[in-house]
């Protein structure tokens, strides 16, 4: 990249144009909206634009629109050659791009010759040349790809080019897998809303007023508008749980040591106590979860020393399950349509013969001050060597009080605390004798944007190291969803609702999370298709 700088201009923002401008020269004319087509500002839903715009031929939308399983019985049928389904994502990838700003890395060129490659051996060979062939797979930006950025929100790391590809990517493009994009995130992947310095507010496709989460941002946007079959992103947090919550996608945050994460960008390198754990994205289940399964079974543990050699293991569910339901952590309580959204699941489970029994939260709000305490145990300083003079954005400060190194002494009280809350919510289980956890994945619907929220509700499960899977319920509705008169029950509750407004909360997605034990990635996604088909016959 070239960098232009003058005595009026940062180092950090010379950068920050570099890489916008790299990036704005990755997008193919061929894939430029057509001035005349271009949705104005006003428009806020662009999720329909590939069926109203007219750009798209029939071939484009089916492809576009199907689930990884049915591409890839189409391609093996020679219905559609790897290049077929590889331009009409790539198309549809850019235009989502155009109208959400989602993506931090195009390189289609490659994809593209991926996709030949595919093709010909298949030719050649009478067979594909995996489970993935021909399915192009998005990637969250703190993947590796070789010759691509990986600067996840930081201006000074856009200095490095990736040398080679991390182990999840190798393995993915061994199994067939077409690599073609990066997804957007916020600075240093920290944050549930995707914006930066360096490329900007990420937007919802499904109302562009609004946030779409973070920290993989970008890959709910892009499979949200379709622009992806099945994306990956990655989850400390509710970083996979709350952009597909807020996209009205699915998406696995499993247990760590299932799925790859050696060689890919960390956001608080060093950080050890919560692991972070890469995991599938996409608008269908089933993508969702064949995806899991072709990783589990390709022995990723010979690839990634912290990976435990455990293959799929296809679960057998009960016909009548028991599922739990917390209906609030009673810390930050939720807002109306995040209560519709359990309401509506409980009885659609219930009209199917399951019983649902209740919850009772245990120490949410401490364990919110736990993990704050463990992400910036550091004081901070591998963020602030990350950033060098490139300043927090004006909406992220004021978090001075956590710039401070904790003692070891400190941390191992934390630690034990942590371990209290694990034992107690371990009991219960037990005592309870349920299948699953339905909980919220955050408060509220998705809200507009710059918009600090807790996110509690999914972090406290990532200190379980539970597997979940977020799915889509609802939209909120302004019209019924008006808020209701509220005695917050904790200081992050006062903060929480006095932000509240049901109109500007209007239409955003809401989706729940179903959670397991540790290692029962394959029971969780099982038991989320039974939610999923319960709401689908809720009366």
């Amino acid at each position: 990249m070239t960098i232009i700088e003058s005595t009026e201009t940062p180092r950090y923002e010379a950068l920050a144009q570099a890489a916008r401008e790299r990036r704005e020269k990755q997008l193919p004319d061929e894939y430029r909206i057509p001035k005349d087509k271009m949705p104005d500002d006003s428009v806020k839903d662009v999720s329909n634009f590939p069926r109203e715009s007219g750009l798209y031929t029939e071939q484009e939308l089916e492809i576009t629109e199907c689930t990884v399983p049915v591409l890839l019985k189409a391609i093996e049928d020679k219905k559609w050659t790897a290049v077929d389904v590889s331009k009409a994502y790539f198309k549809r990838a850019a235009h989502a791009h155009q109208l959400t700003n989602c993506l931090s890395e195009m390189f289609f060129e490659r994809g593209l010759e991926q996709a030949k490659e595919l093709d010909e051996y298949y030719e050649k060979e009478g067979k594909l040349m995996g489970p993935l062939h021909g399915v192009p797979i998005s990637m969250k930006d703190n993947q590796l790809i070789k010759g691509t950025l990986a600067s996840i929100g930081f201006c000074y790391w856009t200095e490095e080019i990736a040398q080679e590809d991390s182990t999840l990517v190798r393995l993915l493009v061994s199994l067939g897998a077409v690599m073609y994009c990066k997804t957007s995130v916020p600075m240093a992947m920290m944050s549930a809303d995707t914006d930066t310095r360096l490329f900007g507010t990420t937007t919802n496709p499904k109302n562009r007023t609004l946030t779409v989460g973070g920290s993989s941002g970008g890959e709910g946007a892009l499979t949200a508008f379709g622009g992806s079959p099945v994306g990956v992103g990655s989850d400390i947090g509710g970083s996979i749980r709350i952009p597909s919550n807020y996209n009205g996608i699915y998406g696995l945050k499993g247990t760590f040591g299932r799925i790859p994460a050696l060689g890919s960008k960390a956001g608080l390198g060093g950080q050890v106590h919560i692991k972070s754990v890469n995991g599938p994205m996409s608008r269908y289940l089933a993508s969702v979860e064949y995806l899991a399964k072709v990783i589990f079974d390709s022995h990723p543990e010979l690839l990634d020393y912290n990976l435990v050699p455990l293959p799929w293991r296809e679960p057998t569910l009960p016909k009548k399950m028991v599922f739990a339901v917390m209906k609030t952590d009673n810390n930050i309580t939720p807002t109306p349509a995040v209560t519709r959204a359990l309401e509506k699941t409980v009885k659609a489970l219930e009209e199917q013969g399951h019983q649902v029994v209740e919850w009772e939260p245990i120490e949410h709000g401490k364990m919110a001050k736990i993990l704050t305490g463990f992400f910036t145990q550091d004081g901070c300083e591998f963020i602030k060597a990350a950033l060098k003079d490139e300043p927090l954005l004006e909406y992220k400060q004021g978090n001075e009080h956590l710039l401070k190194d904790m003692p070891s002494s400190f941390v191992w009280g934390m630690q034990r605390a942590r371990l209290d809350v694990e034992n107690a919510v371990f009991a219960q289980w037990n005592k309870l004798g349920i299948d699953g956890l339905i909980a919220p994945v955050t408060p509220v619907p998705s809200h507009p944007h710059k918009v600090t929220i807790s996110h509690s509700y999914t972090s406290y499960w990532n200190a379980m190291d539970y597997p979940a899977v977020a799915f889509p319920v609802l939209r909120a509705d302004a019209t019924i969803d008006n808020k209701p008169d509220h005695t917050p029950v904790s200081d992050d509750d006062k903060a929480l609702w006095a932000l509240y407004d049901a109109e500007k909360y209007d239409t955003g997605c809401v989706g729940l999370q179903i959670l397991a034990r540790r290692y029962q990635d394959e029971k969780v996604l099982k038991m989320a298709s039974v939610i999923s088909e319960a709401l689908e016959h809720a009366q």
